[in-house]
């Protein structure tokens, strides 16, 4: 026997949630588990064995919808998170520190640049970007993904000027003089946003890249996040995974969902199947697709309802349904498993209605399309989606973060579900999977699982449809099998059961235990994957 865990509370997350006192590792899968007393006996001179004096374990936590690639930057980019820098002054000497210590022509990109919730909610123009960085191209990458700020050097290199037509669904703002003022919005993003990531892959190499990579699932580690997937991969992406696996510095199972060329270019090379050499390893998987179903910027596609019983579809979407039906059935006849991302109940109607014909045209048992976010549901979505067996990958951590919004929303669009509903889509039976959208939001899952059972927002306190708080089990259970489960691992992990891999999480208190207020206070101390200390705090 390798490895022994006795004197502890685990929470194998089976299918009847047992507790059990210890547990028994041998070639990197639960060989056992019981009481102290039968598994003690188990270990033999070489065995290490761990007292957790009472601490609890948890399998690990899987993040099935992150954008890790892009996050693994983070280091040799500028920090323009507004906090902690508390003005665009602040952020533009940001940049200008960068761009004086880098080589002429090096890209600058900065990361998390947030304007809607700052402030007088002003954007970084070009004019200020090419004062803060004259001899360098700059792409500023916005918070939640979906625009970036760009000086005039790098909408040069982009080809982007004065008479540049906007892409379907992007945007090139201008200014008063009809100029590109340095905003592009959603599609519009991509040629920047491409050539700053091909331009910092070549600047820093192979050896650099890999590193990055191994540092940013170290982080994850230290979370108890031992299995990702990667929301949106480009060839960049691919590429700086590849290195990184190539030299056994990828120590997280990294599942790839591909999309287009670009960030937000549609997936057709995917939806062909052009990627069916994704299952690179053990730890680099692929075999799903992303599409980008609504925006946020200018707005997500989305209806409201009027009191005499008429709706308004109001918003934009990515693509019509004659568009986007085409691409699900061509990557679901494949057996490529399809993800679509919908925040607005318009765009959650347009996904419903191309699963639905996708299931119809090619019937085949345990299809498990993915609606990602589902932010905005109407309750007779919530009961489609149960009815056509979409699994939801939602992000409760936006709860916390973003809490007046929802409250907002629902009082806008009048929509009859209560904001966030989570309980309605348990108590219905809906699979439903756990994650970040980190950047977009914080990547600890136990902010997650706060607003899970708290339902309160960080702001202020104040809970948001407490109605649907769910339990701290049950939040765990979305986070470890229910992720599994979205990316057909659940025979493999998600639970500590024998056989399965000995991927867990050694908690500091017992999250099912403490006060919901206290969650948030308590702390990973191991993380091990295939039963191998990976972290220790």
């Amino acid at each position: 026997m390798d490895l022994v865990l006795v004197g502890g509370n685990i929470l194998t997350v089976d299918k009847r949630n047992r507790r059990v006192q210890a547990l028994a590792v041998e070639g990197g899968k639960v060989k056992a588990v019981g009481t102290s007393a039968q598994v003690a006996k188990m270990a033999g001179p070489k065995t290490k064995v761990v007292n957790l004096m009472g601490r609890t374990v948890t399998p690990g936590f899987i993040d099935p919808h992150n954008h890790f690639a892009m996050t693994c930057l983070e280091p040799v980019a500028v920090d323009c998170h507004m906090p902690p820098l508390r003005s665009i002054a602040e952020v533009l000497d940001a940049i200008v520190a960068a761009a004086s210590a880098a080589p002429r022509g090096k890209w600058i990109m900065g990361l998390g640049f947030e304007w809607l919730t700052w402030g007088n909610k002003r954007r970084i123009t070009r004019q200020e970007l090419d004062e803060a960085a004259p001899n360098n191209p700059v792409c500023i990458v916005d918070h939640y993904w979906h625009a970036v700020y760009a000086n005039s050097a790098a909408l040069k290199l982009a080809g982007i000027e004065r008479n540049t037509p906007n892409p379907p669904t992007g945007w090139v703002l201008k200014d008063t003089k009809g100029e590109p003022d340095g905003t592009l919005f959603e599609r519009a993003m991509n040629p920047v946003h491409k050539q700053a990531m091909r331009g910092l892959i070549d600047h820093y190499g192979e050896e650099v890249v890999g590193d990055l990579v191994e540092r940013n699932c170290m982080r994850h580690l230290s979370l108890g996040i031992t299995g990702i997937g990667d929301a949106l991969v480009m060839p960049e992406s691919a590429e700086m995974y590849r290195l990184a696996d190539k030299q056994k510095k990828l120590p997280i199972v990294v599942h790839q969902m591909r999309g287009g060329d670009a960030f937000y270019a549609p997936p057709e090379k995917a939806s062909k199947g052009a990627y069916a050499d994704d299952n690179v390893s053990d730890r680099l998987r692929g075999n799903i697709m992303k599409i980008f179903m609504d925006p946020v910027y200018p707005s997500n596609a989305d209806v409201r309802h009027f009191p005499d019983g008429h709706t308004e579809h109001f918003g934009n979407r990515h693509y019509t349904q004659e568009e986007v039906d085409p691409l699900v059935e061509n990557a679901h006849k494949r057996g490529i498993q399809v993800a679509i991302h919908c925040i607005g109940e318009w765009s959650i109607e347009q996904t419903l209605d191309t699963f639905e014909k996708a299931a119809r045209k090619h019937p085949r048992s345990d299809i498990r399309f993915r609606l990602e976010h589902f932010t905005y549901p109407s309750k007779a979505q919530i009961k489609r989606a149960k009815s056509l067996g979409v699994i939801i990958s939602h992000q409760p951590a936006f709860l916390a973060t973003l809490g007046e919004y929802f409250s907002l929303h629902n009082k806008d669009t009048r929509t009859d579900a209560d904001e966030y509903p989570v309980a309605e889509m348990l108590a219905e039976g809906i699979p439903m999977a756990c994650g970040s959208d980190f950047p977009c939001a914080p990547l600890d899952p136990k902010l997650g699982l706060y607003a899970l059972v708290s339902r309160k927002r960080l702001s202020d306190g104040q809970p948001v449809a407490p109605q649907q708080a769910i339990g701290a089990m049950d939040g765990i259970r979305m986070y470890t099998m229910g992720s599994a489960f979205a990316q057909f691992r659940e025979n493999e992990v998600g639970s500590l059961e024998v056989g399965k891999r000995a991927d867990m999480v050694v908690w500091s208190h017992d999250p099912t235990a403490v006060d919901p207020a206290h969650l948030l206070d308590i702390q990973v101390q191991q993380t091990y994957v295939d039963g191998k200390l990976l972290y220790q705090r």
